[in-house]
């Protein structure tokens, strides 16, 4: 009876950790720039034109590249801003530790700011 009762706690508990565990292993993430438009890539991969939003894994070992352009603008090459998941950090060290391979994550909100090309006047001598 005691094996039975223990059993049971055992695969409630259990399913509780896995479906929690899955909603905290990604983040959606939304990209912004200060100039409406700019076309956003995530490992060469398009997704689309700021404000743009996409669902990224919050794995530690996950660090996409991040790409934005526009044109008239540099093009910006950067890493995405990250953070510790605080509900992935108490799942991991209370309930189940797998969940702290997903403990550093991208931060919900990447506000980017691009740079204008400089304007290169002709001058024409007469």
């Amino acid at each position: 009876m005691k094996f039975k009762k223990f059993f049971v706690s055992f695969i409630s508990g259990l399913t509780l950790v896995v479906m929690c565990s899955s909603c905290v292993s990604s983040t959606r993430v939304n990209f912004n720039t200060d100039v409406d438009g700019a076309t956003v890539y995530v490992d060469g991969e398009e997704i689309g034109t700021t404000p743009a939003q996409i669902k990224l894994s919050n794995a530690v070992w996950e660090n996409p590249d991040v790409v934005i352009k526009k044109d008239g603008y540099r093009d910006l090459y950067t890493e995405l801003n990250k953070e510790v998941k605080g509900v992935n950090l108490v799942c991991g060290l209370l309930l189940w530790w797998p969940s702290l391979l997903w403990v550093y994550g991208p931060k919900k909100n990447q506000n980017y700011m691009l740079s204008p090309l400089p304007v290169v006047q002709d001058t024409i001598n007469e």
